[in-house]
């Protein structure tokens, strides 16, 4: 594989992925309140859906469904509403509820999650587009595979070390209570401000 043919495919995938977005700013959420280690899973299913839309995107099939108006906005809203669900739940915004603690997102629902948003299925395509050739043979394909996807999961990664490193300040109740409220009010802000995009004019 040549290393050095695959670096713009790494860094237009690293640039999309420190963009900030709901899914960015749940694992920067999960890192600040249970440390890198424990968001271990939730990286590894975000990084196996998003291997499952590049495979996709790399064999053609799957992504055109998206043109679809009505299945694009079926996505971004049930994306949208599990979002605004999750940094309900996980952030542990609920005040006086009796609940069990929190726990960061399971390989699964990371997986599931990561395969229901149209943006990164969006963006593998674009990938797909501009990074590989019509008629790429296996190996050009599994380098695709492995770059993009490594790319995408690092970047997430990033986030959930940005998160942690936060967790010095958030000692305090009153502290970790406004960092709660400000990371779920900017997790609803933006899956809202995707699903604006996705939903017909009036």
């Amino acid at each position: 594989m040549d290393t050095m043919a695959q670096a713009p495919l790494v860094a237009y995938t690293l640039a999309l992925t420190l963009v900030p977005g709901p899914s960015s700013l749940l694992i920067a959420a999960s890192g600040a309140r249970f440390g890198v280690a424990r968001c271990v899973p939730h990286l590894a299913g975000a990084w196996l859906g998003y291997e499952l839309q590049l495979l996709a995107a790399a064999v053609g099939h799957g992504v055109p469904a998206l043109n679809e108006p009505a299945l694009h906005t079926a996505m971004q809203v049930a994306c949208t509403a599990w979002l605004l669900w999750l940094g309900w739940r996980v952030l542990g915004v609920r005040s006086g509820a009796r609940t069990p603690p929190p726990a960061p997102l399971a390989w699964s629902s990371a997986a599931v999650l990561q395969l229901a948003n149209p943006r990164p299925w969006l963006s593998a395509a674009a990938s797909a587009g501009l990074f590989l050739p019509p008629a790429a043979e296996v190996a050009e394909q599994g380098a695709f595979l492995l770059c993009a996807g490594g790319a995408g999961v690092t970047g997430l990664a990033a986030w959930a070390v940005a998160g942690a490193a936060l967790q010095r300040w958030l000692g305090r109740p009153h502290v970790q209570q406004a960092m709660n409220r400000t990371m779920a009010a900017a997790m609803a802000l933006t899956a809202l401000w995707g699903l604006r995009g996705a939903l017909p004019p009036a």
